[in-house]
């Protein structure tokens, strides 16, 4: 019996193992701007934001941040988009959701163009029913925005019987916004302790292949 209609998926660190690529992108970013580069624990956090708001919490101007976005685009299309791989798991997990009747949908605030051409070079555009993605300008740059889009272009802006699935604190915050469930991946790139700090009934998967189980009860 399912347990949700609709389930949501963070693309980066939940579908796609894609840090190598992003943090390329982000040391070509300090690298063009002559700006030094930041500690190891401060560069893993542009993992999951939009890279404007990292920016910006590293100091960057509003001109500049806008600047070094631009940098980061044109990297991660001449090369970072290639450097990532999907979780082992994953798409057993989508395919056995998808045959359960259960409704998949992308909701991440990685440029949308950027979400749709890798979900398509994934292989992964079979499976979802829709692919939510942040907008350049401020009007969809958050998660919850971004789940709000996402279930209303699904048809189900109610956001009733429905889970996000993803590895930040960000993930597990835009879900408690929009009032939906969330399961945390402890696979991904985030912790449980900073998921719980946002989600406090948040439910957690070691793997793909746990997912499942979260989201379809055992007969």
């Amino acid at each position: 019996m399912k347990k949700y209609d609709i389930a949501l998926f963070d693309l980066d660190g939940t579908l796609s193992e894609s840090g190598e690529g992003i943090l390329f992108c982000v040391r070509r970013i300090f690298e063009e701007t002559g700006r030094p580069l930041p500690e190891q624990k401060i560069l893993d956090t542009f993992i999951g934001p939009p890279m404007y708001d990292s920016l910006r919490r590293c100091g960057f101007s509003h001109e500049d941040a806008e600047n070094g976005v631009d940098i980061y685009k044109r990297n991660f299309l001449e090369k970072g988009i290639y450097m990532q791989k999907v979780y082992e798991g994953v798409i057993p997990l989508l395919k056995k959701l998808k045959d359960a009747g259960v409704r998949l949908g992308v909701a991440t605030t990685k440029y949308y163009p950027f979400a749709e051409r890798i979900i398509k070079m994934l292989g992964l555009d079979e499976y979802f029913d829709f692919v939510g993605g942040a907008t350049a300008d401020t009007e969809r740059r958050t998660k919850s925005k971004v789940i709000n889009y996402t279930l209303e272009m699904m048809g189900a802006a109610d956001g009733g019987r429905t889970v996000m699935i993803g590895d930040t604190k960000y993930d597990a915050e835009g879900a408690a916004l929009s009032g939906v469930d969330f399961i945390g991946c402890l696979f991904g790139y985030g912790t449980r302790q900073e998921m719980e700090a946002y989600f406090k009934n948040a439910v957690f998967a070691q793997s793909p292949q746990e997912i499942y189980g979260l989201i379809i009860d055992a007969e």
